[in-house]
């Protein structure tokens, strides 16, 4: 079976509500949506999308990228296994590293069809003990007021673990607001903080030595970027295990053409981190992340796959991902679709006992919403 034609669409989704980062605020999501049909009929999406002040790459370079490879894809063969689908990307050798985001797209899109041909969805085409149902963590953010009522909104999906931002008020609102949490929820929950490279080095060292009292699971990026270095020194003195996100995709740091695993495996052999947060998009396919994987688990580091705020098709690709890695991940942080306007897939994925279910129908197992009549989106010729 070979594919006989391929197909492009751009979208620009709001966001509810405008979202804060430490790269600044995303107000709108930008990507792009890729749409495989073979020979027999069957059809395969992936999705493209650079997240602005994190990726690398920028959606122009993808979309003029993408544009050229069109041609190439199609006539191509579906890939029957793993190492077929890393050999069937028929972009630049170094676009895993410059522009990752295709990667991940077109291996989407690639395994969507050949797990539909399989019979079985993308989380098993890739493992057969592949789990029915991701744990997932709820974010909070803000004032104590707005956290007590996100918190309402969130008991009765049962988390297994928070993520709580801090680094924006003084380290005494923060701890009342973690010891809420604590209180709240009791010991059995899982407290992740995520500090968003805003701390200095001694005030990160203060900071945490505060909050280990309340039994933190772990704290993400707190250090800024310009202190980079003294990580391995700060995991030395913590006591809260250290997770790393933003520094494994930060091309302003280590080496130009170090791809997200490399700077994973270099920061696993500085000491640097106790937990890598994975995000598929920026790390240059499925591939990349199941060698990543396979590569740490060799070591005692814990891993968590995330979100980068895509539509329904891309984190629809991440929850497989995650669910095909099964127990070697902790409670990830996919539960984001709620955050755009518009998913662009006709299923919702909620989250019940803090899991969302996985997909069961071949492939992806979503259905894609009408893409030519979508107010969201539009072809690119």
């Amino acid at each position: 079976m070979i594919i006989r034609k391929v197909k492009v669409w751009q979208y620009s989704i709001p966001l509810r509500t405008p979202l804060i980062t430490a790269q600044g605020t995303i107000a709108k999501r930008h990507g792009l949506i890729v749409r495989a049909e073979t020979n027999d009929g069957l059809i395969g999406y992936g999705e493209i999308a650079p997240l602005e002040g994190f990726s690398r790459e920028n959606l122009e370079e993808t979309r003029r990228a993408v544009s050229s490879l069109q041609q190439r894809l199609e006539g191509q063969p579906i890939p029957h296994g793993q190492s077929a689908l890393r050999a069937s990307y028929v972009g630049r050798g170094g676009d895993r590293v410059s522009l990752p985001s295709i990667p991940f797209g077109i291996e989407t899109m690639l395994a969507d069809l050949a797990a539909q041909i399989a019979g079985i969805n993308l989380a098993r085409w890739f493992s057969p003990q592949a789990s029915n149902r991701v744990p997932v963590n709820a974010i909070l953010s803000g004032s104590m007021a707005e956290i007590k009522e996100q918190l309402s909104r969130m008991l009765p999906c049962r988390y297994q673990a928070y993520k709580l931002k801090v680094g924006v008020e003084t380290d005494g609102f923060e701890l009342e607001k973690i010891a809420y949490l604590r209180n709240t929820l009791g010991e059995s929950i899982s407290i992740r903080l995520d500090a968003n490279r805003v701390f200095g080095f001694d005030q990160a060292v203060r900071f945490i030595a505060s909050v280990a009292q309340f039994r933190i699971e772990y704290i993400e990026e707190p250090l800024r970027a310009d202190q980079y270095n003294r990580l391995g020194d700060l995991r030395a003195e913590s006591h809260v295990p250290i997770a790393l996100d933003e520094s494994l995709s930060d091309h302003r740091i280590g080496k130009a053409t170090w791809c997200l695993r490399d700077r994973a495996l270099q920061l696993a052999d500085r000491g640097a981190m106790d937990v890598v947060v994975i995000k598929p998009m920026l790390a240059g396919g499925f591939c990349e992340v199941i060698e990543l994987v396979r590569d740490l688990s060799r070591s005692d580091f814990k891993m968590v796959i995330s979100s980068a705020i895509e539509t329904g098709v891309g984190l629809v690709a991440a929850l497989h991902l995650a669910a095909a890695l099964g127990n070697t991940v902790l409670p990830c942080g996919l539960d984001t679709l709620g955050l755009l306007a518009d998913s662009l897939i006709n299923e919702p994925l909620r989250v019940e006992n803090g899991c969302i279910s996985v997909p069961t129908e071949g492939g992806l197992g979503v259905t894609i919403c009408d893409l030519n009549t979508n107010p969201h989106c539009s072809s690119v010729k």
